[in-house]
């Protein structure tokens, strides 16, 4: 059985504490979830305050600004911890994880767990070209692109109207899997609430939906105003990526075979 264990790397004043939120944040569609993990971070200058290990994970280390860190880690500061990894797990690494991330949680005496999702959107009526003539799903009138879900693994009333503030509507019908749906099963026998905010993500483009990843922080700041992280950066950043993939798809048709257009790399940033 695959096991993970959980390995703090701060002084005990530094983690969260008790009264915390734990977020969790693994790949899913759109790459929205590790924009919006990564953007976190930065605005809220988190540390790193531990790791998750196992025999049973591939050998990766992330290096990022000359720093090395695992696979699965975890940001943090007392009201508030963070797990990200940027590779998808396995199934039973998932359900592991979520394990230990629930276990974690709960001796560190967490108030809840909230998961960060990517979904890809169902179109209602077929895809419809948009004015620069890429193909796009439709959207319903009066409703924002990023439309925000959430999904809970008790529908207890106080839970629902502290969620109120988020603007996100409650699922109804769907599918979980990964570290988020592990969570959900597993929160069911136990005392410790978790939820999971899910997003519409575009993954048409092969790029990281930056749009998605800010209206996913966008709920956690309304569901958690301390967090008071400005997305406006981020959704700039979509416009300009946008109009680089754009103006690469114009230019691709007459492009030599020798040297096809490719991306920037500052177009992933």
């Amino acid at each position: 059985m695959v096991e993970f264990t959980w390995r703090e790397e701060a002084a005990p004043a530094a983690t969260f504490g008790p009264g915390s939120v734990v977020v969790s944040a693994f790949p899913s569609a759109g790459l929205a979830t590790i924009v919006a993990a990564h953007y976190i971070i930065r605005a809220l200058k988190l540390p790193r305050i531990g790791r998750f290990d196992s025999p049973d994970v591939s050998p990766i280390a992330i290096v990022q600004g000359g720093e090395v860190n695992p696979m699965v880690r975890a940001y943090g500061r007392p009201d508030l911890a963070l797990v990200l990894s940027e590779f998808p797990p396995t199934p039973s690494q998932a359900n592991a994880l979520a394990r230990t991330i629930l276990d974690s949680a709960e001796r560190h005496r967490a108030r809840m767990i909230v998961c960060l999702e990517g979904i890809v959107p169902h179109p209602a009526g077929g895809d419809e070209p948009d004015e620069e003539g890429e193909t796009v799903a439709p959207v319903a009138e009066g409703e924002p692109v990023e439309q925000v879900w959430v999904a809970f693994s008790h529908k207890e009333p106080g839970l629902l109207k502290a969620f109120e503030p988020a603007g996100a509507r409650v699922l109804e019908d769907g599918v979980i899997g990964g570290v988020s749906g592990a969570l959900l099963v597993q929160g069911l026998s136990r005392s410790l609430p978790v939820a999971v905010f899910l997003v519409s993500a575009r993954v048409a483009e092969g790029l990281p939906d930056h749009r998605a990843g800010a209206a996913l922080i966008e709920a956690l700041d309304r569901l958690l105003p301390e967090m008071e992280i400005d997305t406006g950066p981020l959704r700039a950043q979509a416009e300009q990526i946008e109009k680089a993939l754009r103006a690469a798809m114009k230019a691709r048709p007459t492009a030599s075979a020798e040297s096809p257009t490719t991306p920037s790399p500052e177009m992933y940033r």
